[in-house]
């Protein structure tokens, strides 16, 4: 028996044919028809609407632009209007025909022949909304756009026919005021473009660097074609959509006889060809565009023109240093100042390939409060506008391993343990053995594995604090992206954001309080009235003692370890306490300083935005560190030195072996003896067993004795190595 073929489902558009369905959307559209006819007799018997809450279009003929938005330093000084060349009022005259036919080609085609309500495109648009069931297509003209955008606190941009209505009657009572070319006027000086501008010409000027008199028609539609969507087609943000959009635009254009079909085509072959954002030429440009976000975020893209006053805690002299300091390391390594640079040198005044330059960043905050004091997001705003500080995800290397330190402290390991080398308690590495410079022969416990920046020490650490609690010690500290419980994660594999992995550091320099970083301090609106206050709060995510000590670790890896460069090139003085740490991460992709003063904590990084290889021998002590001392000694040249760290309550210090982390005796050697912190009741009890106080212990120090002696002194010992670069394994990265 053959079997039976299935039936042959019937496809959406027979199934909208079916009588029922053609009977019910004929009665929704023959309603919704009757509705609007009713709204448009409305609007024609009743011109005018009275009381408070109606606007009057008569207010516009002494309409003038909002104030604009300034932003402060940390002196008060002001460093950005933002509202400064941002909405330019021009005449319409003044207004080339292909910028105005772009706008009416898209928006209002019929504008010269309508009385401020198309209602033919009403009806048309209706119909299709009840075709598809839902508010897709719109209807607004020119005059009801201008109504709608000079009056928002009337015409909410909610979709309800009340405001439609009101948009109805608005536009009819513009259109009884001003002449056609009047309200055009008004339009293109109004419309929102995107990016805080205002307007054809302050758009034109903004992202083109001309008037809008000097637009070619490329550039015409492109301007046309934002106002669909001003968020999604900011052409800094999302050129490929928006040439999209612009070669639809440029369609329309040519079906309205602005232009011809053949210079449309023309037309869309062309670039956006952007000029260099206004920020670019100012103080501070990736900091002031940081604050505009934040500002747009927080209270609409009218922010820029509400007459804000926001007061921040920039340093004009600490910003200028550090983007002068940090554009000097990038340019120097371009010119294989630290070796062979096999990368794009973007020195030029002309880059043609900005995603192929060598990038950098440079951030400083205050580490009671987590107020931004420097901020510099790349080598060159006019070359990329992509803020490395906030915006970038990077692995931190070996930078994060103080928050596994600190981890380790916390759960009572003493900083003398030994952890790898003779003597070191029999731990595994999981089956991970990263690479390292250390030897299997030399012990080193917490302040050397640091100060050397051991692998293999930092995931033994990691192993015996346990990975979930380690990567709820750096979410606790400040770090909100996702830090997997893998070995890798010790050394640093999980991206981070940069600015965030600077203000974990923040604990370890203001006694263990996490801080939120701040751009703004507060906001006050144009009377002077406070609108909005940075909250401040200590949130203690380690001990003071916790936190001091992995400070004195971090004090050794900046005085004798891989971030001495702060010192030695950097320049910084031994008169300035400092700690912090290096990092370098796979394929030398990535080099960091991240480090603290007790009144400043900053961090550096220089890579590209698409991970590869700097240099071969690249590290952040090399690279990295110089610049953080640098930009740090010209700091305290006009800024007193801090008071050092000094130990708090709960701490104990004992005079021990460092090779066998016992009390020291008499008979241990000189260069093995130091002082170390303990937490109270951690501290060794038993004497060093590898140098017991007896005749033995006496005539081994005589030999060593006068072997120095014959060999004229001791040996100074040998300059840190840079980072070790874990190849981290596949499976194991996140």
């Amino acid at each position: 028996m053959a079997a039976r073929k299935p039936a042959r489902p019937r496809s959406k558009k027979s199934a909208g044919r079916s009588p029922l369905g053609t009977i019910v959307r004929l009665a929704l559209v023959l309603l919704a028809v009757a509705v609007l006819a009713g709204a448009g007799v409305l609007a024609w018997l009743w011109p005018r609407c009275s009381g408070a809450g109606c606007p009057s279009p008569v207010a516009l003929r002494d309409y003038t632009p909002p104030q604009s938005t300034r932003v402060y330093d940390g002196g008060g000084k002001l460093i950005a209007n933002l509202g400064s060349e941002r909405r330019i009022v021009v005449p319409i005259d003044r207004i080339p025909a292909n910028v105005s036919g772009a706008f009416l080609a898209v928006e209002d085609k019929r504008f010269y022949r309508h009385k401020g309500v198309d209602y033919r495109r009403l009806f048309g648009a209706l119909a299709r909304n009840v075709k598809t069931l839902r508010w897709s297509q719109g209807f607004s003209t020119v005059t009801m756009q201008l109504a709608r955008n000079v009056f928002p606190q009337h015409l909410k941009r909610q979709k309800t026919l009340k405001r439609k209505m009101w948009e109805i009657v608005l536009a009819r009572q513009i259109e009884q005021e001003f002449s056609k070319d009047q309200i055009l006027e008004m339009y293109l000086n109004q419309i929102y473009l995107s990016g805080g501008l205002y307007g054809v010409e302050a758009a034109s000027q903004g992202y083109f660097g001309k008037s809008a008199a000097r637009l070619t028609d490329a550039q015409a539609a492109m301007l046309a074609a934002i106002p669909r969507n001003p968020s999604f087609y900011d052409p800094r943000r999302n050129p490929s959509a928006v040439i999209s959009r612009r070669n639809v635009v440029l369609g329309l254009m040519a079906e309205a006889g602005v232009i011809t079909a053949a210079e449309a085509e023309e037309a869309k072959e062309q670039p956006l060809g952007l000029a260099p954002p206004p920020e670019a030429k100012g103080t501070a440009p990736y900091f002031i565009a940081a604050i505009r976000k934040e500002l747009r975020d927080r209270f609409g893209n009218d922010a820029d023109q509400s007459g804000y006053r926001v007061y921040t805690a920039l340093d004009p002299a600490l910003q200028r240093n550090a983007e002068v300091a940090l554009r000097e390391q990038i340019r120097a390594v371009e010119r294989g100042v630290h070796g062979r640079f096999r990368g794009t040198s973007c020195g030029g005044t002309t880059v043609k390939n900005p995603e192929r330059c060598l990038q950098g960043l440079f951030v400083a905050l205050n580490p009671e409060t987590g107020e931004v004091r420097a901020l510099v997001g790349g080598r060159d705003y006019a070359i990329s506008q992509f803020d490395r500080v906030t915006q970038a995800r990077r692995q931190a290397g070996s930078a994060f391993k103080p928050i596994v330190y600190s981890a380790a402290i916390a759960q009572g390991i003493p900083i003398t343990e030994p952890l790898i080398g003779p003597g070191a308690a029999a731990g595994g590495q999981g089956g991970y053995y990263p690479a390292d410079h250390t030897a299997d022969s030399v012990t080193l416990d917490m302040r050397g594995a640091l100060r050397t920046s051991s692998n293999r020490a930092a995931v033994v650490l990691g192993e015996r604090v346990g990975a979930s609690r380690v990567v709820a010690a750096a979410h606790e500290m400040g770090i909100t992206t996702e830090v997997k419980p893998f070995p890798s994660t010790f050394l640093g594999a999980a991206s981070v954001i940069p600015i965030e992995l600077v203000a974990s550091y923040a604990p370890f320099a203001n006694g263990g309080a996490a801080v939120k970083p701040q751009l703004i301090r507060r906001i006050e609106d144009a009377n002077g009235r406070v609108v909005w206050e940075a909250k401040r709060s200590r949130r203690y995510v380690l001990s003071p003692a916790v936190a001091f000590m992995t400070n004195s670790l971090m004090q050794d890896v900046v005085n004798r370890g891989t971030g001495s460069g702060v010192r030695t090139t950097g320049g910084l003085p031994y008169t300035i306490a400092a700690a912090g740490k290096t990092g370098t991460t796979n394929e030398a992709a990535d080099v960091w300083f991240v480090g603290a003063t007790p009144d400043m904590v900053a961090g550096v990084w220089l890579g590209f935005d698409r991970p590869q290889r700097i240099l071969t021998n690249a590290s952040g002590g090399g690279l990295a560190a110089p610049v953080w001392g640098k930009v740090m000694a010209q700091y305290y040249q006009s800024h007193a030195a801090p008071a050092p760290w000094t130990a708090p309550t709960g701490l104990v210090t004992a005079r021990i072996d460092r090779v066998s982390g016992k009390l020291a005796t008499p008979t241990c050697p000189g260069e093995d003896i130091a002082m170390e912190y303990y937490l109270a009741g951690s501290e060794p009890t038993e004497q060093c067993p590898l140098h017991p106080d007896d005749l033995g212990g006496f005539i081994g120090r005589t030999i060593r004795g006068l072997g120095g002696w014959l060999g004229g002194g001791s040996k100074q010992p040998p300059p840190p190595k840079p980072d070790p670069v874990d190849p981290y394994p596949r499976d194991l990265r996140p």
